[in-house]
């Protein structure tokens, strides 16, 4: 009955509806952008390498938790909420790894003026995390059936 449940729960990670820059902007069409490019802004994959790279280790988690789960040791949401945390985890340490390709001059300038402008120091040269937004909004949630 336990393994029932934990047949029926979704877990997603990444950046959902409420994260948005102070300008209303979706992270999530930002983090789209970064993971794709748009033509003038070249891609810089952070998700597609961390599945790649992690997946594995997931689904050997995900197996574990299940037998967990069979022993009644722990909850089937306490697995699902187990594996995506790792999972998003994975994800914002992939963000904090990227450093190709490298941002254009005109980034570089524009960051060095809105430090200046506020008075704020930053990373000049760091692609993907300018302001930390991006990377602190990835997440997770778990859901039963369809549901989220």
């Amino acid at each position: 009955l336990q393994l029932d449940a934990l047949a029926n729960l979704t877990g997603k990670v990444g950046f959902f509806e409420s994260a948005k820059y102070a300008d209303g902007t979706p992270v999530a069409y930002v983090a789209t952008i970064q993971e794709f490019g748009d033509g003038q802004i070249p891609p810089r994959p952070f998700m597609r390498p961390t599945i790649a790279e992690r997946s594995t280790e997931w689904t050997r988690q995900f197996g574990g938790g299940a037998a967990a789960v069979a022993r009644g040791e722990v909850s089937p949401a306490q697995v699902m909420d187990a594996v995506c945390a790792m999972a998003a985890g994975d994800v914002r340490k992939t963000i904090s790894q990227v450093s190709e390709p490298p941002l254009a001059d005109s980034t570089v300038a524009a960051r060095k003026r809105r430090y200046a402008d506020k008075g704020a120091t930053g990373n000049l040269t760091k692609p993907l995390v300018d302001t930390a937004i991006m990377v602190n909004s990835v997440t997770h949630m778990v859901t039963t059936g369809g549901e989220g």
